[in-house]
């Protein structure tokens, strides 16, 4: 009864907090810096530095920037490694938005847990006796850039983009990840679900070891937010399509993306309700490849992993790149609370919490050969399902816009995944 007590007087006397010191106008550089130490449930343990160097001009705008340049040089324990530069700007070119992206991304142990959902079983006795088994060696490096500017009619913009894309794809690497551990700590030498995948025909002989893709990006955005980062007022909708032309490219495709957002104040300045809804797709008879299909399709991309669906950027306690079809539907639903503002070494600071519910359906799975399956019982189910995922995060934010995060999601069903998802980083979800 104590505990609930103090719960209830905290819960009151944080909502009944309206007023609020007045924030510092923040103009020109500040700089936000920090060591990427963190925690991701799929990739472990990171530790790196990152940098973000803001530029507010007169401060007129805030806490809107000018500039943007984000630096991150960081790895993870379960064998990813990231170098990544991008530059956030509406002042480069007067009256458009520019973003420009160069990462390389390298990661010993991807995660793999097959096609279409429920319908790829996931197997913890698999987990145990063979730690690699649901997952691949993959390196990826790309360049992307977007621009988007104003049409005539409010808040409504183009937006063109342009990706290179390179992914190098291997069965894990068990030499490299065996070397120096004794026979009883070593991964055992047997094939994984990609390996078998390969083998059954699932993945083609052209797609098994990745491939580089030249991808063209087109289509509007909507956006009446009154902030980038965690706004309280607006909607942000896209409807894009990503095509890979069959000059650029061996594997050429259509895919298509709606994704709709939606930010209410509930009550001023302390809790606001965000929704994020949308649909991804092919167009025509041509899939993207394989090593492609679980990425979603973004633009000004601000975090570093935007896989999905399943793990820190789509689905919260899911296990990373579980669901995977040819279409899938997404929805995240959170309620954002700003606890405490305060000001510390001349910055404005608020401490809030999140309270979300994450969900995924596929929507048109991947076609496979149904020998394969009947072949192969213990491998495959004969339907997939709901993917849906309930949690809470914590936020530390400085100067609204450089927010660390910290979110914890578990999923309704084991077959996403057993365990508490933990994800440790930046930002908001979106």
């Amino acid at each position: 009864m104590k505990k609930k007590t103090i719960l209830t007087t905290f819960l009151i006397f944080g909502l009944l907090v309206h007023s609020r010191a007045e924030d510092i106008v923040k103009s020109g550089f500040n700089l936000g810096a920090l060591p990427a130490i963190s925690y991701n449930s799929d990739l472990g343990f990171q530790y790196g530095v990152i940098l973000n160097l803001f530029h507010y001009g007169d401060g007129s705008r805030y806490p809107a920037f000018d500039h943007s340049m984000y630096l991150e040089v960081s790895r993870y324990t379960k064998g990813t490694g990231v170098y990544r530069l991008y530059y956030d700007s509406d002042r480069l070119i007067k009256g458009v938005r520019s973003f420009i992206d160069l990462s390389y991304m390298t990661n010993l142990m991807q995660d793999f847990f097959g096609y279409n959902g429920f319908r790829s079983v996931y197997s913890v006795d698999s987990v145990a006796a063979n730690s690699a088994f649901y997952k691949m060696h993959q390196n990826k490096f790309h360049l992307m850039a977007d621009f988007q500017g104003n049409l005539p009619v409010d808040n409504l913009k183009w937006l063109l983009g342009y990706g290179l894309y390179n992914y190098s794809i291997a069965p894990v690497n068990l030499e490299k990840l065996n070397k120096g551990k004794s026979p009883e700590e070593q991964i055992p030498d047997r094939p994984g679900l990609y390996q078998k995948y390969v083998e059954w025909g699932l993945i083609s002989p052209g797609e098994k070891h990745g491939g580089m893709l030249n991808l063209l990006k087109a289509g509007l955005m909507y956006d009446s937010r009154n902030a980038k980062t965690n706004p309280d007022k607006g909607i942000f909708t896209e409807a894009l399509l990503e095509m890979a032309a069959p000059l650029l490219n061996e594997s050429p495709y259509v895919n298509y993306i709606v994704m709709h957002r939606q930010y209410q104040s509930l009550i001023k300045n302390r809790l606001n309700a965000a929704i994020r809804i949308g649909v991804q797709g092919k167009i025509g008879n041509k899939a993207a490849p394989f090593y492609r299909k679980p990425q979603l399709i973004s633009t000004f991309a601000t975090r570093t992993v935007t896989t999905g669906l399943g793990g820190n950027s789509t689905l919260r306690g899911i296990l990373q790149n579980r669901v995977v079809g040819d279409a899938f539907a997404l929805a995240n639903v959170e309620l954002r609370w700003k606890m405490i503002n305060f000001r510390w070494f001349n910055q404005n600071f608020y401490i809030g919490t999140n309270y979300f519910w994450d969900a995924g359906y596929i929507i048109d799975p991947i076609d496979w050969d149904e020998t394969v399956l009947t072949a192969n019982p213990a491998y495959f189910a004969d339907k997939d399902g709901l993917h849906h995922s309930a949690g809470l995060g914590l936020k530390i934010a400085m100067n609204e816009n450089f927010v660390l995060s910290a979110d914890f999601g578990k999923a309704f069903n084991k077959q996403d995944g057993a365990g508490l998802g933990t994800y440790i980083g930046l930002n908001y979800l979106f």
